[in-house]
């Protein structure tokens, strides 16, 4: 049968080395635990913290407020320096559009999510808690050894300035023609070998001019995913699923 696993936010190799048993005090994850899994003494569960290592838990003790925990073994659970590090900076995103690139994303790999403010971005404001809150379910969900790291919205202007961006960068977008050429995904893969990218990906409706003219500024390559037309949030799970699984 296979075991549930949950994120907590502590250092378990360092509580696990003190005395091998240590105690949860997250009360939201006791209920869960309690009132949704039914577990009880005796049950076991895989923690994580983040760092990369499974550990798998019997619980020794449960109340309303805690639990306790005795670690029983652990494993690595992926190499994450060895993992491509890809930022996806995309547009704020309408409805519920949003959590859908956030949950895939985590799910493919991608380090670091920048929510963006565009011009024609519909939506001006994130729920950022929530966004983390979806990160760690993805992450608890698909095996992820890690947690992606999600910041808080900003403008298009800002990225470039705070210099948290890595070197190599690229933008996705839509539109042909003679002012605006776009090189395809695969012409701009073959041409580099760098492993850290940080993508840029529009609203709905796509970047403005004034948008273009400002990744052209900083000499990002314009790259197309092809002739169709893709939804904002098709096109973000689209552009990790191919820096992430080629």
């Amino acid at each position: 049968m296979r075991l549930h696993r949950f994120f907590i936010n502590a250092n378990i190799a360092e509580l696990f080395e003190q005395k091998g048993s240590f105690d949860i005090a997250d009360k939201d994850l006791v209920h869960q635990w309690k009132n949704v899994f039914r577990y009880n003494v005796g049950s076991q569960v895989v923690l994580f913290d983040g760092a990369g290592m499974d550990y798998l838990c019997m619980i020794s003790s449960i109340r309303n407020l805690g639990a306790t925990v005795q670690v029983l073994k652990n494993h690595k659970t992926a190499d994450v320096n060895q993992r491509k590090n890809v930022w996806l900076c995309v547009a704020l995103l309408k409805k519920d559009n949003f959590d859908l690139v956030v949950q895939k994303a985590t799910e493919l790999g991608v380090t670091n999510i920048v929510p963006i403010i565009c011009e024609h971005s519909e939506k001006r404001k994130l729920n950022l808690e929530r966004m983390k809150k979806i990160a760690i379910e993805a992450s608890e969900q698909s095996g992820r050894g890690d947690i992606p790291v999600i910041h808080p919205e900003m403008t298009l202007q800002d990225v470039f300035t705070v210099g948290i961006l890595p070197q190599e960068k690229i933008a996705f977008h839509t539109n042909f023609s003679k002012d605006s050429p776009c090189i395809s995904f695969r012409q701009y893969i073959s041409s580099t070998n760098q492993n850290s990218f940080a993508t840029f990906i529009g609203p709905e409706g796509g970047f403005s001019d004034k948008e273009i003219a400002l990744f052209k500024s900083y000499n990002l390559p314009i790259v197309s995913l092809g002739s169709q037309i893709l939804r904002a949030e098709t096109a973000a799970i689209a552009v990790a699923s191919l820096f992430l699984l080629l």
